[in-house]
Formats: C-alpha cells, sequence, structure tokens
C-alpha cells in the first residue's frame, strides 16, 4: 500500500509537470501572426495641422526641443512628435487632405532623423542611448514605412508619387539605425 502511494506520488510529481510543459509549448509553437504587421501604437495626435490652433501647438514643440539639452530626453520627445505626426497624417489622408499628409509624414522622418543626429553626438561625447530606446525606435521606423505603404495603396493616382520622397527619407532612417 505505501509502495503504490509513493509510487503514485512520484509519478504524479514528474508527470503533471511534464504534461504542462508539453502542453505550454505546443500553444507557444503555435501562435503564429497572419500579417507581417509590427505591433506598435502610435500616440493620440491631439490637433492637426487643419486646425486654426495648430500653430500653438508648434511654437510649443519649437520650444521644447529648443530649451531641451539632454540628448536623450530630446530623442524621446522628437520620437513621440515623429509618431504624432505619422498619426495626424493618417487622419489627414482619411479627411481627403493628402497634400497635407504627405508634409506631416515628411516632418515626422526629418524628426527621425534628427534623433540620429543626437545619437551621433551623444556617442561622441562617450554616452550613448539605452537599447530598449533603439528598439522603440526601430519598430517605430517600421510602423511609420507601414502607415506610408499603406497611404500609397489609398491616395487617389498621382498623388502617391509625392510619398518617394518620404520613402527615402525613411530608407535612410533605417539604415542609419542598422549602423548605430
Amino acid at each position: 500500500m505505501i509502495k503504490r502511494t509513493l509510487a503514485f506520488l512520484v509519478g504524479f510529481f514528474l508527470l503533471v509537470p511534464f504534461f504542462f510543459y508539453i502542453i505550454n509549448f505546443s500553444f507557444s509553437q503555435s501562435i503564429t501572426l497572419s500579417d507581417k504587421k509590427v505591433i506598435y501604437d502610435l500616440p493620440y495626435a491631439g490637433v492637426l495641422p487643419d486646425n486654426p490652433l495648430y500653430i500653438v501647438k508648434q511654437i510649443r514643440d519649437f520650444v521644447v526641443e529648443l530649451t531641451t539639452r539632454d540628448y536623450a530626453k530630446k530623442a524621446e520627445f522628437l520620437l513621440l512628435g515623429s509618431d504624432k505626426r505619422v498619426n495626424m497624417a493618417m487622419q489627414l489622408a482619411k479627411k481627403g487632405k493628402n497634400k497635407l499628409a504627405i508634409r506631416m509624414l515628411l516632418e515626422a522622418e526629418n524628426n527621425q532623423l534628427k534623433i540620429n543626429t543626437l545619437m551621433q553626438q551623444s556617442k561622441k561625447q562617450g554616452s550613448a542611448f539605452k537599447e530598449s530606446f533603439i528598439y522603440r525606435l526601430k519598430l517605430s521606423n517600421v510602423k511609420h514605412r507601414e502607415v506610408i505603404e499603406t497611404l500609397i495603396k489609398e491616395m487617389p493616382q498621382g498623388e502617391e508619387k509625392d510619398l518617394n520622397d518620404v520613402i527615402d527619407l525613411n530608407d535612410r532612417v533605417r539604415t542609419n539605425l542598422e549602423h548605430a
């Protein structure tokens, strides 16, 4: 009787974790993404450029960028602004304001190029950005590319040609990030 109980307990404590491992392993292997979309949420855009109060937002952003001296904080601010502009571009394109949407995308990619300059200056001074920030920057770049490609498909014929400059800037950002 004791041998059966002991054998049961040993078997139970050896087999139950094994079954949980098998179940967990099988479920973790079966998860696949159907689309090749990056999971990166763009922040709330706030006031759009077609609003008369947008100039106040631009002045505020200019002052904050100008007065921020820490390279890491300035890069965080530029990344946030860049992501907001991409979200603005999506909303403007939905409204049919394609030229304004393209301008927002150009500003977004230029902000990301500024971040690369900040990263280089920071390296010269002997400090580097955190890996988590660089990873987030890479995700952001991929998300920007995804939005650009979506807008190319949705824009009326002829207007999508203006997005070539945006794609070139996005490619430059990506190559700069690969060498970071």
